[in-house]
């Protein structure tokens, strides 16, 4: 079985499931409903989920026992900012994609330009043609 690995000009280009389940994707937001549904997401596309963990704490402990290919990170967890796992993420060269209302946070500017921000709510195609050429580099 193969899945849809990203659009170009109209076509779909494939990976096999075992590339695509290689993929670890670290899945932090304080908001339950929300977590899952990335996490669900990301399991539709064929991707391991690592959590979801609703707590920076949570998401520490996640990030230092697993090896994420890729992270999707709330920004503000449970009025715990989310940057001391973001530094973890980001001194191991794990791709980082905030997924928070608020993206124009000038810490993501100033701390983390490489890293990507989804406006909440995300929806599944935005979501994967993001975190797809992250995985893919």
């Amino acid at each position: 079985m193969y899945r849809c690995r990203h659009r170009c000009e109209g076509q779909f280009l494939i990976m096999s499931d075992a590339d695509v389940s290689a993929i670890r994707v670290l899945v932090v937001d304080d908001e339950a409903l929300v977590a899952f549904d990335v996490a669900d997401q990301c399991e539709a596309a064929g991707f391991e989920v690592i959590g979801p963990a609703l707590t920076l704490n949570q998401g520490l402990v996640l990030a230092e026992s697993n090896a994420p290919s890729v992270a999707l990170l709330d920004i503000n967890l449970r009025d715990e900012m989310v940057w001391p796992l973001a530094r973890v993420l980001r001194e191991r060269s794990v791709p980082i994609v905030f997924i928070s209302a608020n993206c124009t946070h000038p810490e993501i500017r100033d701390e983390f330009p490489n890293a990507h921000c989804l406006d909440k709510p995300v929806d599944g195609m935005t979501l994967m043609d993001t975190v797809r050429p992250l995985v893919e580099a």
